[in-house]
C-alpha cells in the first residue's frame, strides 16, 4: 500500500507540475500580447511625438517672427518716443531762452533808466566846472581814484592778515612748547609705570617658568604611560592581525609622535574590523534563525496511522 502512495504522490505532483507549466504558457502568450501592444503603443507614440514636434518647430517659428515684427515696433516707437521728447526738450529750452532774453531786455531796460540820471550829472558837472571837456574823462578820474582806493585797501588788508598770521605762528609756538612740557612731564611718570609694570611682569614670568617647568616634569611622565599603553595594545593587535594576513611592522626609525600615531591608526583598523566582524556575525545568525523558522512553516505536518494502515510522507528538512 505504501508503494501505492507513492505512485499517486508522484502521479498528483507531475498534475501539478503540468497545471503550472500550462498556467506558466498562458501567462507568456498573456506577456507576448501585451509586448505586441506596447511596442504597438510605441510606434503610436512616436508618430504623436513626431507630429507635436513638427508642429513645436512651426510654433517656435511663429513666435520667432512675431518677437521679431515686435521687436521691430519696439525700437520704432522708441526712436519716435526719443524724438517727441527730444523736441519737447528743445520747445521747453526755446521758452526758457525767450523768458530769459525778456528778462534781460527788462533788466537793460532799468539799468538804462537808472543810468540816465547819472549821465544827467555828469552833464551838471561838465557845466559848472571847465577843467573836464567830457563825461569820459570824469568817468577816468573817477576810476583811477577808485582803483587807487581798491589798492590801498587791499595792502592795508594784506598787512592785517600778515599780522594775524604772525601773531597766530607765535601763539601755537608758545602752545607747542607748554604742550611739549606736558609731554616730556606725563611721558617721564609713564616711564616710570613702564618701570613698574616690566619689573612686575618679570616676576611673574619667572614664576611662570617654575610652575611650566614642574607640568612639563608631569606631562613627560603622562606621555610615557600613554606611550606604554599605546604600544602594549599595538603589540596585541599585531600579534592578532598577523596571523591571518602579512602586515609590515612600523619600527622605531619613524619620529616619536608619527610612530605613536600610526599605531592608533593600526588599533583604530584592528578595532573597525573587530565590530565589523562582530555586527557580521550576528547579521549572519540572523539570517539562519530566519531562514529556520521560515523553513519549519513550510514543512506540512506528518500524518499518523489511520484506521486502513497508510503512513504518511516524511520530509527532510536541513
Amino acid at each position: 500500500m505504501s508503494t501505492l502512495d507513492n505512485v499517486s504522490a508522484a502521479t498528483k505532483l507531475r498534475r501539478e507540475q503540468m497545471d503550472v507549466q500550462t498556467e506558466l504558457d498562458q501567462k507568456r502568450a498573456e506577456h507576448r500580447e501585451r509586448m505586441d501592444r506596447v511596442r504597438e503603443r510605441e510606434v503610436q507614440l512616436g508618430k504623436r511625438r513626431t507630429e507635436l514636434q513638427d508642429k513645436l518647430v512651426k510654433f517656435y517659428k511663429f513666435i520667432q517672427e512675431n518677437e521679431i515684427k515686435k521687436n521691430r515696433a519696439d525700437k520704432k516707437a522708441l526712436a519716435e518716443m526719443k524724438a517727441k521728447e527730444e523736441k519737447h526738450h528743445l520747445i521747453v529750452q526755446l521758452n526758457d531762452d525767450g523768458r530769459r532774453l525778456e528778462r534781460e531786455k527788462q533788466e537793460t531796460k532799468e539799468k538804462l533808466q537808472k543810468f540816465q540820471k547819472y549821465q544827467k550829472y555828469l552833464d551838471d558837472v561838465l557845466q559848472q566846472n571847465e577843467e573836464y571837456s567830457d563825461p569820459n574823462d570824469i568817468i577816468s578820474r573817477w576810476k583811477t581814484l577808485d582803483g587807487n582806493h581798491k589798492e590801498l585797501q587791499a595792502r592795508k588788508q594784506y598787512l592785517e592778515q600778515q599780522m594775524e598770521i604772525q601773531r597766530q605762528v607765535l601763539q601755537k609756538k608758545k602752545e607747542s612748547k607748554a604742550t611739549e612740557i606736558l609731554d616730556f612731564t606725563n611721558a617721564l611718570a609713564s616711564k616710570g609705570k613702564l618701570l613698574e609694570t616690566l619689573h612686575k611682569e618679570v616676576t611673574k614670568a619667572q614664576d611662570d617658568i617654575e610652575y611650566a617647568l614642574e607640568k612639563k616634569t608631569s606631562t613627560t611622565k603622562v606621555i610615557g604611560q600613554i606611550k606604554m599603553a599605546t604600544q602594549n595594545l599595538y603589540e596585541r593587535c599585531f600579534e592578532h592581525a598577523s596571523a591571518y594576513r602579512p602586515i609590515r611592522k612600523h619600527g622605531k626609525e619613524e619620529g616619536g609622535g608619527e610612530e605613536i600615531l600610526h599605531q592608533l591608526q593600526f588599533i583604530g583598523e584592528c578595532l573597525g574590523d573587530y565590530i565589523y566582524i562582530k555586527e557580521r556575525h550576528k547579521e549572519d545568525q540572523k539570517a539562519k534563525k530566519a531562514i529556520a523558522t521560515s523553513a519549519t512553516r513550510t514543512v506540512p505536518p506528518k500524518r499518523g496511522a489511520s484506521g486502513n494502515g497508510k503512513q504518511g510522507i516524511a520530509v527532510d528538512v536541513a
